[in-house]
């Protein structure tokens, strides 16, 4: 039996588009799946001067692990104002560091407590429902 030489090439293009739409898609505003050691929501959090971008803003009330990564220049950090409260470590560039809390149905406010950066804009809500 002779094998056709567009078969590999076939195999190829179909996985390149599996990949591509897998990648495409999905709810921008969906916190990702839960972390498997304390079955906590995860939302991903990414400060750059002076601004935060989350994975998610709407989460199920519960336990959420609320993960910093500075993409920024300057050192960072992600306080939950109020209760139950929580925060990360100042982080340098590139670092991450993350917290959990538990989170009852409402909204919270999330901030950088560096230097004026609050005042900046460095402030985002998530809502818990």
């Amino acid at each position: 039996m002779r094998l056709s030489p567009s078969r590999p090439v076939t195999a190829i293009a179909v996985l390149t588009l599996v990949g591509a739409l897998s990648a495409c898609g999905g709810d921008a505003d969906a916190p990702s799946v839960s972390s498997p050691e304390t079955n906590a929501t995860v939302v991903d959090v990414s400060a750059t001067e002076y601004a935060f971008a989350a994975s998610a803003t709407d989460v199920p009330a519960g336990p959420v692990e609320l993960v910093l990564t500075n993409d920024g220049a300057m050192g960072h950090d992600l306080v939950l104002e109020g209760d139950p409260g929580g925060a990360t470590a100042v982080i340098e560039p590139g670092e991450t560091d993350s917290f959990e809390v538990t989170l009852e149905p409402g909204t919270y406010t999330l901030y950088c407590s560096v230097g004026d950066h609050r005042t900046r804009g460095m402030e985002i809500e998530i809502t818990a429902s």
